[in-house]
């Protein structure tokens, strides 16, 4: 009687199965030691945040005052409001600045400072008195002021000069706001 003996694979398919072994421990390996280095870099560049509750401080500028609180305080800053500052394209009660500025990692409870707009700065009325009624519009036009109430008034060497503004010139005005004009109609007046 003959013994049987236990054949395995053949050589090739023995090969084959080994390289594949060898294929994935080295694929293994080198996902593992990736994995290492990015950690081992991330910490070293930029430490104590993987495991911190640090944020990025948001933009809040333009954002009303209330708005901007409440996303400051959301993410654990505190608010502190600084004084108002004019500002002629972010409109009245709107942060206008902030510091520190958006995107900075701030650990919890950092203060975040911030300024509201006063809205645009008051123009000054122009000085206008002695001129021509047309040459007086033209500058309050350029001033950014509108020409309100025009009244006539007896006296004067000349008729259409300007006598007196109200608000008189120097005094803060807005932008677009009306200025009221006293002219005189000449030596002769109207009965």
């Amino acid at each position: 009687m003959r013994a049987r003996r236990h054949v395995g694979p053949s050589g090739v398919e023995a090969l084959k199965a080994t390289a594949w072994r060898r294929f994935l421990l080295d694929l293994t390996l080198i996902a593992v030691v990736a994995g290492l280095g990015f950690a081992l870099s991330s910490s070293w560049i930029s430490p104590g945040t993987l495991l911190t509750s640090e944020h990025a401080v948001p933009r809040v500028l333009d954002l009303p005052e209330a708005e901007a609180r409440t996303a400051i305080t959301g993410l654990g800053f505190r608010v502190r409001l600084e004084d108002e500052r004019q500002s002629p394209d972010v409109p009245r009660g709107a942060v206008v600045w902030q510091d520190p500025p958006p995107d900075m990692v701030m650990p919890p409870g950092h203060t975040v400072q911030l300024a509201v707009s006063a809205g645009p700065a008051p123009v000054k009325v122009p000085d206008v008195v002695g001129l021509a009624q047309p040459y007086a519009e033209k500058i309050f036009e350029a001033a950014g002021l509108k020409v309100g109430k025009v009244d006539e008034v007896a006296g004067g060497d000349e008729a259409g000069i300007v006598l007196a503004t109200r608000p008189a010139a120097g005094h803060g005005r807005p932008r677009g706001a009306t200025v009221d004009l006293m002219v005189s109609l000449g030596p002769g007046g109207r009965p």
